[in-house]
């Protein structure tokens, strides 16, 4: 996104994203008290960004380091510091207005380093860990 944008086309982005690739959360989102709203099509675009990982690398390291530098713009968010990145801004937007803590954006991050390997979780605890590190976060 160009730098010049400002604040509420960042917003706006965000909205979009999460209504173009994940209607359900966009209409609960949609339907949210005014004051919430925004910080919920933040932390949703957010689950999107790390979510999609997956399938926008070609190879597990390439994942890692995206992820790696989702963390490295958590570490600027929670230390003062934003990057020029409108979900990124979202986030310190929403960390700020509501109070969240980092581990739970830690979590999701961990979560989604499963995404990278090509096994299934090997029995039944390891995918409820999975679900709890991913959507369960984020829920």
């Amino acid at each position: 996104m160009p730098a010049e944008l400002s604040t509420q086309s960042h917003a706006e982005y965000c909205a979009d994203q999460v209504r173009s690739y994940d209607y359900h959360r966009y209409f609960a989102a949609a339907l949210a008290p005014a004051g919430v709203r925004r910080g919920l099509f933040a932390l949703y675009a957010f689950n999107l960004e790390i979510a999609a990982t997956r399938e926008r690398v070609s190879e597990a390291l390439l994942g890692q380091i995206r992820l790696q530098w989702w963390k490295e713009t958590l570490d600027g968010i929670y230390g003062g510091s934003v990057r020029n990145h409108a979900v990124a801004e979202e986030i310190a937007h929403a960390v700020d207005t509501f109070g969240l803590a980092r581990a739970g954006f830690d979590r999701m991050i961990d979560g989604r380093m499963f995404d990278l390997e090509d096994e299934p979780p090997e029995d039944a605890a390891a995918l409820s860990n999975y679900v709890s590190a991913t959507s369960g976060a984020l829920i």
